[in-house]
């Protein structure tokens, strides 16, 4: 699509990537810990199938105050400040990334899409072997007008679609790519550090772009599974207010590595 343009190469820092999309039982447990120091994240914000299900309906803000959170919670820096105090409060659009701290963060999201690639170039999707896209290797929702959509079963992911949604599958369901992460297409969308700006790649930097100052959506990444395979390719760039959730939309986290 014309936000994917130009093709472009660039240097992306070492970095270490959650397997797995945080589930709801990992948002739970940090979640319950924040709210008793000092953090106003609500414990029942987020909504998931089951514990070892994607924590969906996650809004940017509470994200990265839960990944300050859970950095804390195991004496590590915290990544994000807000006029230099941790930040644990509020949905302020002043958040600040300490990129050299040792706590968790969110993935820009060229961090995201390096970690979706698996090590490998120039696949349509995380896996290396073929660009086609079917539900044995993902949730997501198939139709049959994109030629590489070539799933033998059609619309919702067959063996998740149990009433009530979110459809989404249990962690870690599907093969992991070549970096041994999960889901990577499909099952929920991923929040990203980075502001939109659809021409950003015209003038990106050659190492470790981090996006525009500011803007009026966040990135996600990856697809869901409520999407069609081409939101589930490794390309392609989707926005959503930063302020709210939504039913299919979670997070993973990384962390630096000096």
């Amino acid at each position: 699509y014309f936000d994917e343009l130009p093709v472009h190469s660039v240097r992306v820092s070492a970095l270490a990537m959650d397997a797995f999309e945080v589930t709801k039982g990992l948002w739970d447990d940090v979640a319950m810990w924040a709210a008793a120091h000092g953090y106003d994240i609500d414990p029942t914000s987020a909504q998931g199938k089951g514990p070892t299900h994607p924590a969906v309906d996650v809004s940017w803000y509470e994200a990265v105050k839960w990944a300050n959170a859970r950095s804390e919670r195991e004496g590590l820096k915290p990544c994000y400040t807000v006029g230099w105090r941790v930040y644990r409060t509020g949905q302020s659009p002043d958040v600040s990334c300490n990129w050299d701290t040792s706590g968790y963060r969110l993935p820009t999201e060229t961090e995201w899409e390096k970690a979706a690639r698996g090590g490998v170039e120039g696949r349509r999707f995380p896996w290396s072997d073929a660009d086609t896209i079917q539900h044995a290797r993902a949730n997501y929702y198939s139709r049959g007008d994109q030629s590489y959509d070539t799933s033998p079963t059609r619309e919702y992911h067959p063996d998740v679609d149990n009433h009530p949604t979110p459809y989404t599958s249990p962690a870690g369901s599907f093969a992991p790519n070549g970096y041994g992460l999960y889901d990577m297409a499909g099952n929920a969308w991923e929040w990203c550090w980075d502001w939109y700006d659809e021409a950003v790649y015209a003038s990106s930097v050659e190492s470790d772009p981090r996006g525009p100052a500011s803007g009026t959506y966040r990135v996600l990444r990856g697809g869901a599974w409520d999407n069609f395979g081409d939101h589930c390719r490794v390309a392609h760039r989707y926005v959503f207010w930063p302020d709210r959730g939504i039913y299919h939309l979670g997070f993973r986290l990384v962390r630096s590595v000096p």
